[in-house]
């Protein structure tokens, strides 16, 4: 049972969620890679509710980020459509399979990703 919000140390939940909007705003996304383990180290939480609990942060952060986006005219509209059809797809198919994966496998893939990720940005 979880313990009402008086109780909770909500730094513990406000610090992942600084940071992922930190990280959403300066590099565009990103935010849920780093919120992903901060939410299992600092507050626990199973995996895959960190991982669908993430989503649902990372889309308010998009959307404040992409007001402020907006707001400078940086967003170029005929690339972004057809990337949001796209990641409509890719997101419905990702969640459907999310509590199809089991913890570990689901561990291991997003630590290769994280490992692959990086490699890629510190190899350009």
């Amino acid at each position: 049972m979880k313990k009402p919000v008086e109780e909770r140390l909500l730094w513990k939940e406000a610090v992942p969620g600084a940071a992922a909007g930190m990280v959403n705003g300066l590099f565009g996304g990103g935010g849920g890679l780093l919120m992903v383990p901060l939410l299992r180290h600092l507050t626990g939480i199973e995996l895959h509710k960190a991982h669908a609990t993430t989503i649902v942060t990372t889309a308010c952060l998009s959307a404040i980020s992409l007001a402020v986006y907006l707001f400078h005219g940086a967003v170029d509209w005929e690339l972004a459509l057809p990337l949001a059809l796209g990641g409509i797809a890719g997101s419905a198919a990702g969640a459907l399979w999310l509590n199809k994966i089991p913890t570990e496998v689901l561990r291991k893939g997003f630590a290769l990703f994280l490992i692959v990720s990086a490699g890629r940005i510190y190899v350009r």
